[in-house]
């Protein structure tokens, strides 16, 4: 236990994973702090906006691993005043940190100026005037049109001149910011470097400093992924790891997500993956980072090498090239090793939501065409939560030797306003079993105007496609009792970049709230924890079998350990029939398996690259039949016992990250 002082105790750790949602990070903060307190941080996950809270509290707790001190920790309390903070009565802070390049000002300035509206139609009214106003020579000569057309004709013709020429003529503006500027900026409105000295720096180079402050670093040493990994602290005495697996143990491990459009899927970083190869073009690159990181990155990187992994089958050296905007041909770079890549690149990729900010280009070897026409595409890669904006299974084992939490970001019930003080009807932490399992809702139907249930409509079905994994997982059992959920009205954090002061305080007192909660529950291990919200999620089902009367005796890390081993015996108790026949039936039309392992003594099995020797077949032939015995003994024994947990479970195989 963490003594009266708030010291965490050195062996005792914890997981965490935060949602994106853009300016939603101001939750975090106060969260991260006091958890801080009664825990050391092991595994740190985000997406976009989480991912910054990520990088952060990695460095945070880099700093404390390494010197003891809680500056790191320090800084990130006071990130919501500073956030808050208006320099000569300006826009916030938060607010400055978005800084849009040049084709983007105009857009920037309508979208800015819509934020706040209350309702979709005062928004798109809003939206048609700030068109009107940054558009302003195409509205000119529009109203230049209609008075001519006013002076020679009639004031009729002149009005429908009007209707339709200035919808045309700003339009044509618009269309051309899009297609020429915002294309030609890496699809976004801005890059995250700073382009407006009077309001500070922009989020990428505020970004930085407040990571190398985190940390303890100077400058010219930005924080990587091998800082972190070979961090002191780690690992406990008590805990029983091999030789082996002590080299490999990674001390703080930071993952985050992002997507890779081109190739249509998500990337963990730091990225591993030894067949998917990525380069950068550092004129291309430098757009996007400070001097000193740019600088680090680039001394560490690669030259490229056509005999990994597929030689003979990857491009000639002389086509890794590219013409950069000033006309010079520069060589294709290989990005540098996990343990160099900084964590600030990381995160700016993660966060890259798609228009607000430029996608980050990279490049990787086409495989899709013939071997002898393979050649280096660009790659463009964009914010992590359009693959996963709440990846919950980023951590987890099959059972945990210590909680991983989540902290969700949805929006707030319908009719319950916040109290300030308790924070009551905008946090929920399951308690018993049966809380947490009830689906979610996006009521947009239940908005008033036709244009807002359109509106919400179309807003749904991005969303589904977003996050139904991530909603699907957020209600198993073992999942669902460690994440926190923080409720937003609808005029905070998300795209609400100009949020006041008082409204950046608040939610981050909700966060500090959320992480009080999950100490009560998993910290001090009380059996309840709840505000009395009406809405607990609640399957009505789970209450007729018993099950939430069952569990509200169970302190919350007890409880936790026992419903994930529950989950783990039940899937694998699915998968021990199907696995006994495959190994052991003599299925038709099949070879026996016993018959392919000796095959494979005498040629190369399929991803082998010789024979195996009599050792290695024989040991292989022991593994299998090790195997099918204990799914033989599992499936008997699993018999006798009543495992139902609800939702069902599912184990599958699908490639890592």
């Amino acid at each position: 236990m963490a003594d009266s002082t708030g010291v965490a105790p050195d062996d005792r750790f914890c997981d965490l994973v935060m949602k994106g949602g853009i300016t939603s990070g101001v939750v975090y903060p106060p969260a991260i702090c006091a958890l801080a307190e009664k825990y050391r941080f092991k595994n740190i996950g985000g997406t976009s906006a989480g991912a910054i809270a990520a990088v952060v509290t990695a460095a945070a707790e880099f700093q404390r691993r390494r010197t003891g001190s809680m500056q790191g920790f320090k800084l990130l309390a006071d990130l919501p005043r500073t956030l808050a903070d208006k320099e000569g009565g300006r826009t916030t802070k938060l607010l400055r940190l978005f800084q849009p390049d040049r084709p983007g000002k105009r857009l920037f300035r309508i979208l800015v100026g819509s934020l706040n509206a209350k309702g979709t139609i005062r928004r798109l009214l809003k939206i048609v005037l700030g068109c009107i106003l940054s558009y302003w020579l195409g509205s000119l000569a529009s109203i230049g049109a209609s008075v001519l057309i006013w002076k020679f004709h009639s004031v009729l013709a002149a009005l429908l001149i009007l209707f339709l020429s200035l919808p045309l003529f700003v339009g044509v503006f618009i269309y051309f910011d899009f297609t020429r500027g915002i294309v030609g900026n890496n699809y976004g409105l801005c890059k995250g470097m700073t382009t407006k000295r009077k309001d500070g720096p922009a989020l990428t180079d505020w970004l930085h400093q407040l990571i190398q402050d985190a940390a303890g670093l100077p400058m010219n040493e930005p924080l990587t992924f091998g800082h972190l990994w070979k961090a002191p602290g780690f690992p406990p005495a008590w805990l029983a790891l091999s030789d082996e697996e002590k080299k490999t143990a990674r001390s703080i491990d930071l993952q985050m997500f992002t997507t890779n459009l081109t190739h249509g899927r998500p990337y963990i970083l730091p990225h591993v993956e030894p067949t998917a190869r990525l380069f950068f073009a550092e004129t291309e690159l430098r757009d996007y980072l400070p001097e000193s990181v740019a600088d680090w990155f680039v001394d560490r990187a690669h030259q490229y090498t056509d005999e990994r992994p597929y030689k003979d089958g990857d491009p000639p050296t002389s086509t890794a090239v590219y013409q950069n905007k000033f006309g010079d041909t520069e060589t294709l770079l290989e990005i540098p090793n996990a343990t160099d890549f900084p964590v600030l690149l990381a995160a700016r990729m993660s966060l890259s939501f798609p228009v607000l900010f430029a996608a980050v280009p990279l490049w990787a070897i086409d495989y899709e065409h013939p071997r002898t026409e393979r050649k280096f595409q660009r790659c463009w890669f964009s914010d992590g939560g359009i693959s996963s904006n709440f990846p919950m299974h980023l951590f987890d084992g099959l059972l945990p030797n210590w909680p991983t939490f989540g902290i969700q970001l949805e929006p707030a019930l319908p009719g319950f306003k916040p109290d300030p003080e308790t924070q009551k009807n905008m946090l929920f932490l399951p308690h018993t079993y049966g809380q947490g399992i009830a689906d979610r809702w996006d009521r947009f139907d239940e908005k008033t105007s036709k244009a807002g249930k359109m509106g919400g409509f179309l807003g749904s079905i991005f969303g589904t496609m977003q996050n139904w994994n991530d909603n699907m997982l957020s209600r198993m059992p073992g999942v669902r009792d460690r994440v926190v959920r923080v409720r937003l009205l609808d005029d905070e954090g998300g795209m609400n970049l100009n949020m006041e002061e008082g409204l950046i305080l608040n939610i981050a007192g909700r966060g500090k709230e959320a992480a009080r909660r999950l100490i009560r529950r998993f910290a001090e291990n009380a059996h309840t924890d709840t505000d009395g919200t009406p809405s607990d999620h609640s399957s009505p089902a789970e209450e007729v079998m018993g099950k939430e009367a069952a569990s509200r005796t169970w302190p919350g890390w007890d409880f936790q350990r026992f419903v994930r081993l529950d989950v783990l015996l039940r899937t694998l108790a699915d998968k021990a029939p199907g696995l006994r026949r495959a190994l052991t039936a003599q299925v038709r039309h099949n070879t026996p398996y016993g018959d392919l392992i000796k095959r494979a003594g005498v040629e190369a099995a399929p991803g082998h690259l010789n024979a195996f020797d009599p050792n290695q077949e024989k040991a292989l032939a022991a593994l299998a039949h090790e195997l099918a015995h204990a799914a033989t003994t599992f499936e008997t024994v699993a018999a006798g016992y009543p495992n139902e947990p609800i939702p069902n479970p599912e184990l599958r195989v699908r490639p890592s990250l």
